[in-house]
């Protein structure tokens, strides 16, 4: 197959996997298959496509070669996270800091809602957008059944887009900030130095921008998004179902910190991320059996990983490679892409943010950095201009995620967790006197928007000024 219809071929089977796998509707058979096994779309869909691929010689043996010794390690690092995720949730961390911001919120809803950014930030600098996402959705969904906060519209979209701002200032803070890293030989701290001063303007954007919505809405005068009104006060709940600070948690920060700390030298010494999974995985699963402070055993928190990214990531980790392989990129992408840059840093900034966010919203997060990353990898544009399209993509990768539902898995992960927990306390309260209100996938689309916008050019604006600097000082 010629070089051209290869890479329309495997842009298309992208599109195709996301499509399938972010539409809602599941037969019966589907639905069986999920509850018995947790086995879902993401599962075999990407395996049917990789096959079709092959089988029509779309992709090469080479290039599954390639992928698996090249980013085998990434989808090990994600296990590990999802070890210490069920951990760091077992251990009732965040549930016992999120109730102590609703002690000191003192029933203002405005206060809590600010708060609990600012909370979920914080906890997603430190970790990663999943482990939050994972962890702390349920617990702000219990938190509004308890406080009778009936519109949790701006508290659940305040957080989700949160835990896909900051995640863009620590390596570990998303997978995809691993792909683009690595790819461009970012370590742990050339990586923390390169983004965290874009997280932070990001954060304060994104942070003014909702206390700006707050104070419109308490003020009835923001009519465009008059459904994300809310009472201005809350009831206290009865009790902080994890009032102190447990041995548990201390034990799992500091298994988390083990793992930082073995992926900072991994990287530093550029070795394989692999020497930071597998001794990460092993100390958590050891700590989980011996502890003896955990409601299920090591084989029901196996059961719980998400095995279904292996075959997800790797698909699409192949197609990247096959892609970046083809003439269409190397003889016209890049090229263009060089004269499209060049002694341009508008055009590199702006693209590089809105370009990235964009293209998560057809192919998800983890397809569309490792298209990217490859993308980059082969331009030469100089070093200054490199690391500025390095710092928008990365940009754009991680605000991007929270202006639709495929963005990235989270975003399913995310309507998932307020579902099940919805139905959990609904459950557990069937006097209920209101109906609560929830976001749904439109509320998420015109309020991630306004957030993408207005974060993504600040952001833009701090990185003109940046280049700026820089070739000031350097020339």
């Amino acid at each position: 197959m010629s070089e051209l219809p290869v890479a329309k071929v495997i842009l298309l089977l992208n599109l195709f996997c996301v499509f399938l796998i972010v539409k809602r509707h599941r037969f019966d058979w589907e639905l069986r298959l999920r509850n018995s096994f947790g086995i879902d779309r993401h599962w075999w869909i990407p395996v049917i496509a990789l096959g079709f691929a092959v089988f029509f010689s779309v992709v090469s043996f080479s290039s599954i070669q390639t992928a698996f010794v090249e980013k085998f390690e990434i989808i090990a690092l994600i296990f590990s996270f999802g070890v210490m995720a069920e951990g760091l949730r077992s251990s009732g961390f965040f549930r016992h800091l999120a109730y102590r911001i609703v002690e000191r919120g003192n029933g203002d809803t405005g206060k809590l809602i600010l708060s609990m950014f600012i909370l979920t930030s914080s906890i997603t600098f430190f970790t990663s957008n999943d482990i939050v996402v994972y962890v702390l959705t349920p617990i702000i969904v219990s938190i509004c059944f308890q406080a009778g906060i009936e519109n949790t519209k701006l508290i659940l979209l305040s957080q989700f887009i949160a835990a896909n701002t900051v995640s863009m200032g620590m390596l570990i803070g998303s997978p995809t900030n691993l792909i683009l890293a690595e790819s461009v030989g970012l370590d742990f701290f050339s990586y923390l130095f390169l983004m965290v001063l874009p997280a932070l303007v990001a954060f304060g954007a994104s942070f003014l921008l909702l206390k700006i919505t707050v104070r419109l809405l308490k003020n009835e005068k923001l009519p465009f998004f008059s459904d994300l009104e809310f009472c201005d006060s809350y009831t206290m709940p009865d009790e902080n179902p994890v009032p102190e600070f447990r041995p548990q948690m201390r034990d799992w920060i500091l298994i988390f910190g083990f793992f930082v700390g073995l992926v900072a030298v991994v990287t530093l010494m550029d070795h394989s991320l692999l020497w930071c999974a597998a001794p990460a995985t092993a100390v958590s699963l050891v700590y989980w059996h011996f502890s003896g402070n955990h409601k299920t055993g090591v084989r029901g928190l196996l059961g719980r990983l998400p095995y279904g990214i292996f075959f997800f990531g790797m698909t699409f980790f192949i197609f990247a490679e096959q892609f970046s392989r083809t003439g269409f990129v190397n003889t016209e992408l890049v090229p263009f892409l060089q004269n499209f840059f060049h002694n341009n840093t508008l055009k590199t900034v702006f693209t590089g943010i809105f370009g990235s966010g964009v293209m998560v919203n057809m192919f998800l997060d983890l397809p569309s950095a490792a298209i990217i990353s490859q993308v980059i990898s082969k331009l030469e544009i100089g070093f200054v201009a490199e690391k500025i399209l390095t710092q928008a993509s990365l940009i754009g990768l991680n605000i991007g995620t929270y202006v639709t539902s495929i963005g990235a898995l989270a975003g399913l992960i995310w309507f998932d967790e307020i579902r099940a927990q919805r139905e959990l306390e609904e459950g557990d309260s069937p006097g209920l006197d209101t109906e609560m209100i929830f976001p749904n996938r439109v509320d998420l689309l015109r309020y991630g928007v306004l957030h993408f916008l207005f974060t993504g050019v600040i952001a833009a604006v701090f990185l003109l000024i940046e280049a700026g600097l820089i070739k000031l000082f350097f020339r």
